[in-house]
């Protein structure tokens, strides 16, 4: 499974791109837009088609997500720690941070899956993952209750090396937004996800 994460800052054309990514076959974006105020982040959503609301997650502006027809909902590792997930309906569709396996092994089932970072180098956090991958930490996986999804420094080149590891997915951001040609970036992506995932 392969799921982009929108970049923090404004994107030319965002938008535009995000509903062209799910009409190439994106199963899930993450909105990460925490300066966004309730009208900018409600007439984001507005611009994105509304067959793939069902496919957006919101990570901030959690209180928009029932008038936006939004079922799923992040909630950083701050926020689980918190509790703040139990302010919302069973139905919603949780997912949520981790940084180390112990705190994903400790996951229960109310969380579809979890983002694992960071995996490689980032290329959009200067220096995150330089020194800090948890990558190695994969083989000590014990939870196969909650989906593990790989996150920072991915593209296609490397995200064999991630699948033969056992994640479940992928999470993309820098190699998406951070290149000229987001859309061919991603189905490059998605071709690799059908050979490791098949």
């Amino acid at each position: 499974m392969i799921i982009v994460i929108t970049a923090e800052q404004h994107v030319y054309h965002e938008s535009y791109w995000i509903n062209l990514m799910f009409e190439a076959g994106l199963k899930l974006l993450h909105i990460r837009k925490y300066a966004f105020s309730d009208k900018e982040m409600s007439l984001f959503v507005q611009e994105i088609a509304l067959p793939y609301r069902n496919r957006l997650v919101l990570h901030s502006h959690h209180h928009l997500a029932e008038d936006l027809g939004i079922n799923r909902l992040h909630f950083n590792e701050n926020d689980r720690k918190s509790n703040k997930q139990d302010q919302y309906d069973q139905d919603i569709i949780r997912s949520t941070s981790v940084h180390s396996i112990d705190d994903f092994n400790t996951l229960d089932s109310q969380w579809s899956y979890a983002l694992f970072s960071p995996m490689f180098l980032s290329i959009s956090k200067p220096n995150h993952g330089k020194t800090d991958s948890v990558k190695h930490e994969l083989a000590s996986r014990n939870n196969l209750q909650v989906q593990l999804i790989g996150l920072a420094g991915i593209h296609a080149e490397n995200m064999g090396t991630l699948y033969a590891a056992g994640v479940d997915g992928v999470a993309l951001l820098g190699t998406i937004w951070k290149n000229e040609q987001p859309l061919i970036s991603l189905k490059k992506c998605l071709q690799k996800d059908l050979t490791y995932s098949a």
